[in-house]
C-alpha cells in the first residue's frame, strides 16, 4: 500500500512541473514540448507503475514468505507443543502405571503377610537356652490326624502344654488356654498333649473332647504315643509345660507341675 502511495505521489509531481512548464512556453513550443513532455510523462509514469508493480509483487511476496514462515513457525510449534502434550501424557499415564503396579504389589504383599500371619512378634530365645535335646516322633491327633515333629517348623515357638482328663486343675485352667490360644501371634503356636489318652487306644478319649469343648479351645492336642512317652514320662506332675523352637530343639527347663500363671511369665520372656 505504501508502495502505491508513493507512485501516485510521484505521478502527480511529474503533472504539477509539466503544467508548470507548459504555462510558461510559446504555444507552438507549447505543442511540441507538450507532446515530448507528455512522452517523457508518461514513461515516467509507466515506469514508476512497473516500479510500483514490481514493489507491490515483492511486498507481496515478502508478506506470502513472512505468512508462509508464520506458518511453519505455527505449525513447528503446535508440533513441539503436541509433542510435549505427549510426553507429559506418557510420562503421567507411566507413573499411574507405576503407581497403579505399586499399590498392586503392596496390596499383594500384604494379602501373603494376612495369609502368612500378619501379627507377629520378635521371639529371643539365648542360646544358652536352647538344649540339644530335639523331639522326633510321630503320633496321631485327638481327630485322628497323624502328626510329627514337623508340627513346630511353622513358628518360631511353640508351647507344648502336657494335661489329663483326670486332672482337676488342667480343666479348670483349660479356660485360660482356649483364651490363650486365640490371642497368641501368629509366629507362636500351642500345642496339647493328652498323657492318659494314648495312640491307638480310645479310653479317655471322650471325656477329654468334652473338656476341650467345654472351654471352646481350638489348638491340636495329640495322643500320647511311644515317642512322646520319653518326654511326658519325665513329669511327675499335671499340668505341665515346656517350650519348643522350629526345629524340635527344648528350650530351657522342662516346668514340671507348672500352672497358666508360670507357663505366661515364662512365655512373656521370650517375647519382644
Amino acid at each position: 500500500m505504501k508502495s502505491v502511495l508513493k507512485v501516485i505521489t510521484i505521478i502527480l509531481a511529474a503533472l504539477g512541473v509539466l503544467f508548470i512548464i507548459i504555462m510558461f512556453l510559446p504555444d507552438d513550443e507549447k505543442e511540441e514540448s507538450g507532446q515530448d513532455t507528455a512522452v517523457t510523462v508518461q514513461a515516467d509514469a509507466d515506469n514508476a507503475i512497473a516500479q510500483a508493480a514490481d514493489d507491490i509483487s515483492e511486498n507481496n511476496e515478502s508478506q506470502q514468505t513472512a505468512d508462509d514462515s508464520s506458518e511453519a513457525t505455527a505449525v513447528t510449534a503446535s508440533a513441539e507443543t503436541a509433542v510435549n502434550e505427549a510426553d507429559e501424557q506418557a510420562a503421567t499415564a507411566s507413573a499411574e502405571t507405576a503407581a497403579n503396579v505399586a499399590d498392586e504389589t503392596a496390596a499383594n504383599e500384604n494379602e501373603d503377610s494376612a495369609e502368612a500371619g500378619g501379627n507377629l512378634v520378635q521371639v529371643s530365645i539365648p542360646a544358652s537356652e536352647v538344649s540339644d535335646n530335639t523331639m522326633r516322633f510321630k503320633t496321631m491327633s485327638l481327630d485322628e490326624k497323624q502328626v510329627t515333629q514337623d508340627i513346630f517348623s511353622g513358628y518360631d515357638l511353640t508351647v507344648v502344654h502336657v494335661w489329663g482328663t483326670f486332672c482337676g486343675p488342667c480343666i479348670a485352667e483349660m479356660g485360660d488356654y482356649a483364651k490363650f490360644y486365640d490371642e497368641l501371634p501368629d509366629n507362636v503356636n500351642l500345642v496339647g498333649v493328652i498323657c492318659d489318652v494314648y495312640d491307638g487306644i480310645d479310653n479317655n478319649v471322650k471325656a477329654a473332647d468334652k473338656i476341650l469343648s467345654d472351654a471352646g479351645a481350638g489348638f491340636m492336642n495329640l495322643r500320647t504315643s511311644d515317642d512322646l512317652y520319653d518326654i511326658v514320662g519325665e513329669f511327675r506332675y499335671v499340668p505341665s509345660s515346656f517350650f519348643v523352637d522350629k526345629e524340635g530343639h527344648i528350650i530351657g527347663e522342662l516346668m514340671d507341675g507348672a500352672s497358666f500363671g508360670d507357663m505366661k511369665s515364662r512365655l512373656d520372656g521370650y517375647l519382644k
